[in-house]
């Protein structure tokens, strides 16, 4: 079967997903589709000289029982051509492990004889400039099963010092911010579904402040957004839920000298 072909059954499957999930939970507020303009939205454009932006890269593998296609970003025109080397390779190394963690999954999964195997991941930049990027990649595994496996990852860079950003850099020392970020997403998602009283447990549970919670979240120019996969705040065809927090509705809390100095 062509790439052409693969990738219209895979935007298909996670379009019917959607729109049972809108049909299911009509109020939630959800990861744009693939058909949204913003996501990749620099593959068909050309950057103008000198204007930082980003430009679409490919991985693409057809194999006789998979196939793979996975678009991430490129800077462009950073002033720093250093820093924009070392910021382009770490991003493309984060999209080759989603690769490998498809690829690892793929070799533990039963051999299907029904259909092909596939990978489909493509990102969207929630912001670039010369200090910070923040990317997050929708991705949908097709391992045969009953549906596929549909999540949102992400990557936060701090260019400057080329690291990647955690969640509790954006914060001032000692603030106890998964328990402010809970309660807000907490607050926010019952106020969305709190009616559905199936719900309840889910959100209470997927917001509370421990290990591993709240690893997916972009910085866009004013604000996070906290992405919560399936099954972590509710069933799967509820779907990726996001709840975008203001930074002004965290400015006591937010570490105004660190990486989002210049946002503030």
């Amino acid at each position: 079967m062509s790439d052409r072909k693969l990738l219209t059954f895979g935007l298909i499957g996670i379009v019917a997903i959607m729109v049972l999930s809108y049909v299911l939970f009509p109020s939630g507020k959800r990861f744009p589709s693939f058909s949204d303009n913003n996501i990749n939205q620099s593959l068909n454009t050309s950057i103008p000289n000198n204007t930082l932006g980003t430009e679409s890269q490919e991985i693409k593998k057809d194999a006789p029982s998979y196939s793979e296609n996975v678009s991430y970003p490129k800077i462009v025109n950073l002033k720093d051509a250093d820093k924009q080397d070392k910021t382009n390779k770490a991003i493309e190394e984060f999209a080759t492990g989603i690769v490998s963690t498809f690829e690892d999954q793929l070799q533990k999964s039963e051999p299907s004889n029904s259909s092909k195997n596939s990978l489909l991941a493509q990102y969207l930049v929630s912001f670039v400039g010369e200090s910070l990027i923040s990317v997050s990649f929708s991705v949908s595994e097709d391992l045969g099963g009953a549906q596929p496996n549909n999540y949102i990852t992400t990557f936060n860079y701090n260019i400057i010092e080329s690291t990647e950003i955690q969640l509790g850099d954006v914060f001032k020392k000692g603030v106890d911010y998964t328990k402010i970020i809970g309660d807000i997403c907490k607050e926010k998602l019952l106020a969305q579904f709190g009616s559905d009283e199936s719900l309840k447990a889910w959100i209470e549970e997927g917001t509370k402040p421990k290990t591993g919670s709240f690893v997916n979240f972009t910085i866009t120019g004013k604000s996070l957004v906290i992405y919560f996969n399936p099954y972590e705040v509710g069933p799967y065809a509820m779907g990726i839920q996001t709840v975008e927090i203001d930074f002004t509705d965290l400015q006591q809390y937010l570490n105004s000298e660190g990486i989002l100095g210049d946002l503030m």
